[in-house]
């Protein structure tokens, strides 16, 4: 699942800054992020504090078409839109795939144990839902469950992404930590192929059993975000605080040019949580705008 922009996760993106011609020619913006709200009666949802309507658009995950009222506040979404009308809503969930065991505290998917704050009651005890789960990687390495959310209704492939810790190109493996991706079946283009190396950011789709046989490997490309508004929160940040990375991933340049708003740039630390406007300066992931939320 190629994606537009994330970032997830518990994060948000709007982008205001960027625009582009779709195919139906109109002119458009692209926002990744959180669902505050969806009004159902109304054929709307609202995010980053701006509603939207979704009669005119074409909602999917992992390609497969999605009817609107499926959508839930907390999903993290890619949209295209202009003038308060969605035209693409892509929903982006860091990991998809088979709860096999869900207590109030951790949920099992894909053979790794998650934590989280008692946000799946209504999936404790159960073990053969399909569940799409939604956060980020923090200054640790460790995710960060902000939602969760069943998938059953569509027969959506497993889906898991992270960082490479190890590869034997040789055998077509890699791991995302304990986790064992087999891509010699994969789909992958040149571009990825050459770029897959250790802490490269990998998206892999497919099926998981013991291990996870990949069918699709995306290699994420921080650049995909320029001319995007990312809301995220801050996992590093160097100590002039010229380059900071969000949500665990995606490294930002900031510079001289930077605007800060509702706060200033020493108030910049590990766990802020920010909506920056991205550009891509000579091949460079930028900050133009960095807001406290």
């Amino acid at each position: 699942m190629k994606k537009v922009a994330v970032l997830l996760l518990g994060s948000m993106v709007l982008t205001g800054c960027g625009s582009d011609e779709s195919s139906d020619s109109h002119t458009s913006s692209t926002y990744m992020g959180e669902i505050e709200s969806v009004n159902a009666h109304a054929e709307s949802m609202t995010v980053n504090a701006m509603a939207l309507s979704l009669s005119s658009a074409r909602i999917e995950l992992n390609g497969h078409y999605v009817d609107s009222t499926e959508l839930e506040p907390g999903m993290q979404v890619d949209v295209e839109y202009d003038d308060g009308i969605a035209y693409e809503v892509d929903i982006d969930p860091e990991i998809v795939g088979i709860a096999t065991l869900v207590t109030e505290s951790e949920i099992t998917v894909n053979g790794q144990v998650f934590e989280h704050a008692n946000i799946a009651k209504d999936l404790v005890g159960t073990n053969s839902n399909r569940v799409m789960l939604f956060g980020y990687v923090d200054q640790t390495g460790k995710w960060v469950i902000n939602a969760i959310h069943k998938v059953n209704f569509l027969p959506a492939e497993d889906l898991y992404e992270g960082k490479i810790t190890s590869i034997d190109k040789a055998s077509s493996h890699f791991n995302i930590g304990t986790m064992k991706v087999d891509y010699s079946n994969a789909s992958m283009d040149h571009e990825d192929l050459a770029e897959l190396k250790v802490n490269a950011w990998v998206e892999v789709e497919g099926q998981f059993s013991t291990d996870f046989k990949a069918y699709d490997v995306d290699v994420e490309d921080d650049l995909d975000l320029a001319n995007a508004e990312v809301e995220g929160y801050v996992t590093a940040l160097n100590h002039d605080k010229t380059l900071m990375t969000l949500n665990g991933k995606t490294d930002v340049v900031i510079t001289e040019n930077t605007r800060f708003e509702d706060g200033i740039k020493d108030e910049l630390k590990i766990g802020s949580r920010v909506d920056v406007d991205l550009i891509n300066n000579a091949g460079q992931l930028q900050a133009s705008e960095i807001e406290f939320d």
